[in-house]
């Protein structure tokens, strides 16, 4: 009875967990422009071992995981576009709060994903999983590319555009 509906129950901890994110999201939270850099490099240093342990990728591979990258950057390109910056004029911190069209791009991401899911595998997992693991593990270093590329991206984008607001207060606390 339970069995049809458990790839949803499967997914509900992770659903609260973006609503619980989006919600924190959308209050602002700081933003330290000396640790952008960090989430990048631990992923990229992450990815390592597993491309260090596949075979030398074909032309297909390349071509999926250049797309990926290329997606990746894009979408973590808008993304950061659609994050609104602040700074304390007193204490020069600067938040982050993401605007209603960068939460409904996310959920927006995550039902597409989701319906998917369920349209290509009926929301089961594949039954001969193993009869596919190079196109599996092809697949999943992609992803892996691709969440690199997003959060890289991301972190080029928001330092690109805290900048000028850090170099405006300290302006500003100057002439103070």
């Amino acid at each position: 009875m339970v069995q049809p509906y458990l790839p949803y129950l499967i997914a509900l901890p992770f659903l609260a967990l973006v609503v619980w994110r989006l919600s924190r999201a959308a209050k602002g939270r700081p933003v330290k422009p000396s640790r952008l850099w960090i989430r990048p490099a631990v992923i990229g240093l992450l990815m390592i071992a597993p491309f260090a342990a596949s075979p030398r990728p074909d032309v297909t591979a390349l071509a999926i995981f250049t797309a990926a990258a290329v997606a990746g950057l894009l979408l973590g390109f808008v993304l950061a576009r659609h994050q609104e910056f602040s700074i304390d004029p007193q204490t020069g911190a600067i938040t982050s709060r993401m605007s209603p069209v960068g939460i409904a791009l996310f959920v927006g991401l995550i039902v597409v994903r989701m319906a998917f899911r369920v349209a290509i595998q009926g929301g089961q997992p594949p039954a001969r999983l193993a009869a596919h693991s190079a196109q599996v593990m092809l697949y999943t270093e992609a992803a892996l590319l691709f969440v690199f590329a997003l959060i890289l991206a991301q972190a080029v984008e928001t330092w690109r555009r805290i900048k000028p607001l850090r170099a405006e207060h300290e302006v500003r606390t100057a002439a103070e």
